[in-house]
């Protein structure tokens, strides 16, 4: 997908509060997500890298605290970088406990 895509699909699905909508508006991401754990177990960590970065930079990513929490962590301990990893459980956990406005 393109980062236009998946730009309009956060967006968009942050603009309802119909889970059943969310949940389609989301099904390609998470057909995405399924790549990402293929491509983990092939030992191509970058594209969980490329997509926890994308959702971490998007305007509504803290909506998507638990996705990037689940990628990029992953993703730095994949790739050797223990450190950034506990960067990014610390700054993820310290996002999920703050009240969303």
């Amino acid at each position: 997908m393109s980062y236009s895509e998946l730009d309009a699909m956060l967006t968009k699905s942050c603009e309802t509060d119909d889970e059943a909508k969310k949940d389609k508006i989301l099904a390609p991401f998470d057909e995405c997500m399924n790549y990402i754990q293929f491509a983990n177990d092939e030992c191509d960590y970058g594209m969980g890298f490329e997509l926890g970065m994308c959702v971490l930079a998007h305007k509504t990513s803290r909506n998507f605290m638990g996705t990037i929490s689940s990628l990029l962590p992953l993703a730095y301990d994949l790739l050797g970088r223990k450190l950034f990893s506990k960067i990014m459980k610390r700054i993820c956990e310290k996002e999920e406990a703050q009240p969303t406005n």
